[in-house]
């Protein structure tokens, strides 16, 4: 008896930690704006991108990423890798490095032997906007390791778990245009396919958060639908929090005509072997979004429709149905947007750049945008953009070095939040 209380009793105790509350999910036009600007084919892409379908490309060339297993991403050697490659995209996105994403280093496997070759999460922020709820947070989770039986060689992970992982780069693409009350973290994790050890090694570096996070929404798996029935599954477990946030999918669901229907699984039975289980361990409320790949008795979706070429070779494209997956990144989208609590695009109008002569130099000009504390100048080196530089002007001047690129500008608020960017010369 003593042992299992041993066990039960910090469980418990987490349980009783006093999360942030999170309100209805009855429709919103500011999320219906949010998901009007998500795009499938993007999202589709950057599945393609992530599981070697297509080449990417690299400060060292073309290449294909061929495997994301952990145990060979964040080698050295391993070029292209697709933990450079999602910083590169969110750094395309006008995100910058250790102010708008930060990486996350855990002591496994190599610990004080070889650092530098330790495995990593990924954590982008979008800060909160209101004084009194920015300290919480809302968190939007996918693994982006992969596994085969050839995992060094090739490991696509298709739909395990590029599905999810470009939702967070299609989550970033959309976000960084709204504003918050509370502040939304998405977080690539690794090592999931080796026990979880990235939300592990998560959760015990930032144990601080945890009393803060109003909620985890776990993109793990869920675009296969062979049966074409467009239902899915909500792993919530026992916490009441946790149970909540899948009531918020149901009605996120039905006030944006997403036509979908899930399996609620609210009890010891939920699935506990991916990235929301270390969360649940210390009572902070989160759900699995997972396609129907186990039979619940009695519950929405019937009989089993699991892909079986997960964990292999074949877990490519042909088995992903994009329009079902597509709507459920859309209904987490909307969820983790109600829970975070949106306050709005935070521009409404879109940069318009001119260009005239000064002084026999060529002058970039814009209409000054309200709310904007600076601009951000890009421009096109190579196959992506980098960045010029800042101003608080309305106005850059071009070098003549770089006067035939293609510039970008983006304003940016006081809490980072991007407006719709304005290119030159128009595309």
């Amino acid at each position: 008896m003593k042992l299992v209380l041993r066990i039960l009793l910090p469980m418990i105790l987490a349980g009783l930690i006093l999360q942030p509350q999170i309100d209805l999910c009855e429709a919103d036009p500011q999320v219906a704006a949010l998901l009007d600007e998500m795009h499938p084919t993007r999202w589709v892409q950057w599945i393609e991108f992530l599981s070697g379908q297509r080449p990417v490309t690299t400060e060292f060339g073309a290449g294909r990423i061929r495997t994301r297993s952990s145990f060979v991403m964040f080698e050295p050697d391993q070029v292209p890798n697709a933990f450079q490659y999602v910083q590169d995209e969110l750094s395309d996105m006008g995100f910058m490095p250790d102010e708008d994403f930060f990486i996350h280093t855990y002591a496994f496997p190599y610990g004080d032997r070889h650092p530098e070759r330790n495995w990593k999460n990924l954590i982008l922020t979008f800060p909160g906007s209101d004084p009194e709820l920015a300290q919480e947070r809302v968190l939007v989770v996918a693994h982006l390791d992969s596994i085969s039986d050839q995992e060094d060689t090739l490991a696509p992970g298709v739909d395990d778990n590029a599905s999810g992982a470009a939702g967070l780069l299609e989550a970033a693409f959309v976000f960084r245009h709204f504003r918050f009350k509370r502040t939304v973290h998405l977080v690539w994790f690794s090592g999931e396919e080796q026990s979880r050890r990235g939300s592990e090694y998560f959760v015990e570096d930032y144990q601080h958060w945890l009393p803060d996070i109003a909620g985890v929404i776990n993109l793990d798996m869920f675009a296969f639908d062979w049966a074409n029935d467009r239902c899915f599954e909500v792993h919530a477990g026992t916490l009441p929090g946790s149970q909540q946030m899948g009531r918020c999918l149901a009605q996120v669901i039905e006030a944006y005509d997403l036509d979908l229907t899930f399996d609620f699984i609210d009890d010891e039975s939920a699935y506990t072997f991916s990235d929301h289980y270390p969360f649940w361990l210390e009572g902070v409320p989160g759900v699995m979004v997972f396609e129907n790949g186990f039979y619940q008795e009695g519950e929405t979706c019937g009989k089993a429709d699991r892909n079986y070429a997960y964990h292999t070779t074949a877990d490519t494209l042909v088995y992903l149905n994009q329009a079902t997956g597509f709507s459920i990144l859309q209904a987490s989208l909307a969820a983790a947007a109600h829970m975070a609590e949106p306050l709005g695009a935070c521009f409404t109008t879109p940069i318009k750049i001119n260009s005239r002569q000064v002084g026999g130099k060529v002058r970039l000009e814009w209409a000054p945008l309200p709310q904007a504390v600076k601009y951000q100048v890009w421009h096109i080196c190579g196959a992506r953009w980098c960045l010029a530089g800042e101003t608080a002007a309305p106005r850059w001047e071009l070098t003549q070095d770089n006067m035939n690129q293609p510039y970008r500008v983006i304003a940016l608020s006081e809490e980072g939040c991007q407006s719709l960017p304005g290119v030159f010369p128009l595309q």
